[in-house]
């Protein structure tokens, strides 16, 4: 295991480690921000589940947008299923936007990257969006946190930027420490959607919710069993089987 750099910003103290078998790890407190492979695309972990979620959407995706970049682990999924979607990325750490570039080949992803504050974004931003991903943690003293309150307004103001028929994609961490987050937020989602799934990974403490403003339904296990065949590589296709897509409304 080699040990590449080390970055402390105003957001994220920040590891870079690179295992033997070329993957790219960018590891904070607690917490590991984002992975690449040169080869395999799913991880077993949050990534995976807001991908899937994000596919759950009952319409096509034209133009998404997502809220905390990381290395681009998830847009780099997505781009494997999603080939023509308009991708807008906002990022506050422009130091993690660098180390993207440098070593999870964000560059070639076919990206919009934002360097700002997403809550900004959201209060400055007209455009609309067919989906939403919220991905937002920072360090805290000693794990992971969320940078504000997940409730009703908060999803209000996502809903914003959303079409009539959008859908918001959200990240949980749901171990200790963090029930009471995930409690507030299903009950916001609760309050806000009438449509709402969870995915959930096999190997880390995460929940994804998804909630939809369309008279649609988001879609059901089956529709993530389709793109199943997309993926070529055993492990790939392992951790996508392993999924948990649970219809909470």
């Amino acid at each position: 295991m080699i040990k590449h750099e080390s970055v402390i910003t105003e957001f994220n103290d920040v590891d870079v480690w690179e295992e033997n078998d070329g993957q790219i790890d960018f590891n904070v407190i607690g917490a590991t921000h984002a992975t690449w492979h040169p080869v395999r695309l799913m991880t077993g972990h949050a990534w995976d589940a807001i991908t899937a979620a994000t596919l759950l959407h009952p319409g096509p995706i034209q133009k998404l947008l997502m809220l905390g970049l990381g290395g681009g682990t998830v847009l780099r999924q997505l781009r494997h299923f999603l080939p023509d979607t308009e991708f807008t990325a906002v990022e506050i750490d422009g130091e993690m936007i660098r180390l993207a570039k440098k070593y999870m080949e964000l560059d070639q992803i076919g990206v919009e990257v934002v360097h700002g504050d997403a809550f900004a974004f959201l209060e400055a931003h007209t455009g609309k969006y067919d989906v939403i991903i919220d991905d937002l943690y920072r360090c805290g003293d000693k794990d992971v946190e969320r940078p504000a309150e997940v409730n009703s307004e908060l999803l209000k103001q996502h809903a914003g930027l959303l079409n009539p028929e959008g859908s918001l994609i959200m990240n949980f961490v749901v171990g200790r420490g963090h029930h009471a987050m995930h409690r507030a937020a299903r009950k916001a989602f609760e309050d806000s959607f009438t449509s709402i799934r969870a995915v959930r990974p096999p190997n880390s403490h995460n929940e994804v919710l998804a909630g939809t403003l369309s008279a649609l339904p988001l879609k059901g296990s089956g529709a993530l069993r389709k793109f199943g065949p997309a993926l070529t590589e055993p492990s790939d296709q392992k951790y996508w089987k392993e999924l948990r897509n649970l219809k909470l409304r």
